[in-house]
């Protein structure tokens, strides 16, 4: 996979850390995420033209620094985010936070997250997970 491929994935979403307790500042029901342990609420941002995925600062996500923590990109098929993988650890970009996971969102499918070097993390939804 070329630079150019990577650089063209369409975004998702855009994920922010917030306090729990800031929760009830939206109107909309946050959605328990059992394996992250956290509650999470998409909302669509016309400015931004994608989701923001507000997660509750807790579970997993209860080390992490409130405000920006990710962003998360499309991947079409398994077999397109296993060339992303060999790409990262070929080059070193960077190591893979988890296995591709069920989301409880309807906005994704089966996701994976990933540490970057020179990015922070990034989460790739995985729009087709059959083989």
């Amino acid at each position: 996979m070329s630079e150019f491929e990577f650089n063209n994935l369409k975004i998702n979403h855009i994920g922010i850390i917030i306090n729990s307790e800031d929760k009830n500042k939206f109107s909309e029901k946050f959605l328990y995420d059992p394996i992250q342990k956290v509650e999470v609420l998409f909302k669509f941002s016309q400015i931004n033209n994608c989701f923001i995925e507000y997660i509750t600062r807790e579970g997993r996500a209860k080390n992490y620094e409130l405000g920006f923590n990710h962003m998360c990109y499309n991947v079409e098929n398994r077999k397109n985010l296993n060339k992303i993988h060999e790409y990262i650890i070929t080059n070193n970009l960077g190591i893979r936070l988890t296995l591709p996971e069920k989301s409880i969102s309807l906005n994704c499918n089966y996701v994976t997250f990933y540490k970057l070097k020179f990015f922070n993390n990034i989460e790739f939804n995985i729009k087709d997970y059959s083989d």
